[in-house]
């Protein structure tokens, strides 16, 4: 929209590079799981692993994984390993600070849909947004194409490869 009216492109630039090291300074180590609102079980796992850092389940990782991240991880880059509802992305995946401190402010308690929603997770780590509580996989009741109604009937895709 700035862009439109004749807003200086450096300045845009210059935007975009204050908020992603704003959020860069956020960023914090962290794990999260959110628990069912049903059974307690998690609805997902959240975990930020800091540059210079492993995961918490490192050590029960097979060594070659662990010999493939550590060559390939570049100084600075944190990792993001998440399981949701229906999917997750195995032993994780690069991101920069500023994702990380992103994420890291959509979960600071207390966890509530709009503000994990801004993580930007497909199935917004189990958070029914009509009933603001998260679910777990059983109590989301996914049917095979990934799609789920949680314990109150609202419904939305789980699984972003569907």
């Amino acid at each position: 929209m700035r862009q439109r009216h004749g807003e200086d492109p450096r300045a845009l630039t210059w935007d975009r590079d204050h908020e992603a090291r704003a959020w860069a300074r956020m960023a914090t180590p962290m794990v999260a799981t959110p628990p069912c609102a049903e059974c307690g079980t998690s609805s997902a796992r959240v975990e930020l692993v800091a540059s210079g850092y492993v995961p918490a389940e490192w050590e029960q990782w097979p060594s070659t994984v662990q010999d493939s991240i550590v060559r390939q991880r570049q100084p600075g880059q944190w990792y993001l390993l998440f399981k949701g509802v229906a999917t997750e992305n195995g032993y994780g995946d690069p991101i920069d600070a500023s994702e990380a401190g992103r994420i890291t402010q959509a979960f600071r308690p207390p966890l509530r849909f709009a503000q994990v929603h801004t993580a930007g997770f497909y199935d917004d780590a189990g958070f029914c947004q009509d009933c603001d509580a998260p679910y777990c996989y059983r109590h989301w009741h996914v049917s095979e194409s990934g799609y789920g109604h949680c314990p109150r009937g609202q419904g939305k895709s789980l699984d972003p490869h569907w």
